[in-house]
């Protein structure tokens, strides 16, 4: 891996662990055991960490909101694919701890965030409709609305209700997020009783641990 990959990959691990704003150029330096002035002939700072991995993240969702992924979905693939986008953001989630403080702060990572969390939206919007056009999903009137903003908040906000509020491992936390959607959708889902029993028996066992890798390593073959 070269060295300009291996600065993104242990800022991110350190700015997932600690907070962006509890680790300096200096400490990501450090830690990868090479001089800050190595580290700043690849990035000039922070901020070009943080927009980097910003870009990296909105390329990764992007691949996420397909059109046509729901062609053949079957109730039970929703687990599946909502999993999937709880461990994508979770990969990147120190860009959405105090999401308006880093804003802020690094103002070019706001065009992208934005687009990240319109694309969630609208996909998720395409996923219940989806599943209601096939009598897959009971929902009536204002319900795909709003049932969409709570998807929304806990795929982007539960991982930091987790670290402030208990103990969990990063595992735990994405199956929290998982279980509080599950929750929510199960009573709605057009199931039969295999179907059903199988989603919580995964849910409890945490049986899609391996769907996804934690980083992709191809993540990181970008230029800066």
């Amino acid at each position: 891996m070269k060295t300009s990959q291996r600065i993104l990959l242990t800022a991110l691990t350190m700015f997932n662990r600690h907070g962006e704003n509890g680790v300096t150029s200096v400490d990501i330096a450090m830690e990868l055991d090479i001089s800050p002035g190595n580290l700043y002939y690849h990035y000039k700072g922070k901020e070009s960490m943080v927009a980097a991995l910003m870009r990296m993240h909105d390329k990764q969702m992007q691949r996420m909101f397909v059109a046509n992924a729901f062609d053949s979905l079957t109730a039970e693939d929703v687990m599946y694919y909502l999993y999937l986008l709880v461990d994508s953001l979770h990969v990147f989630r120190f860009l959405y701890r105090s999401p308006a403080d880093i804003v802020e702060k690094y103002p070019l990572i706001e065009k992208p965030r934005k687009n990240i969390l319109l694309g969630l939206n609208k996909q998720l919007l395409r996923l219940l409709t989806t599943l209601k056009d096939k009598d897959l999903l009971v929902a009536f009137g204002s319900d795909l609305t709003l049932l969409v903003d709570l998807l929304s908040l806990i795929i982007t906000q539960s991982c930091q209700f987790d670290e402030t509020n208990s103990h969990m491992d990063e595992t735990s936390q994405r199956y929290h997020a998982l279980s509080l959607m599950m929750v929510s959708l199960l009573p709605r889902l057009v199931l039969s009783d295999a179907e059903q029993s199988s989603i919580l028996d995964a849910l409890q066992s945490h049986a899609l641990a391996n769907v996804t890798e934690l980083v992709p390593q191809d993540m990181f073959n970008t230029k800066e």
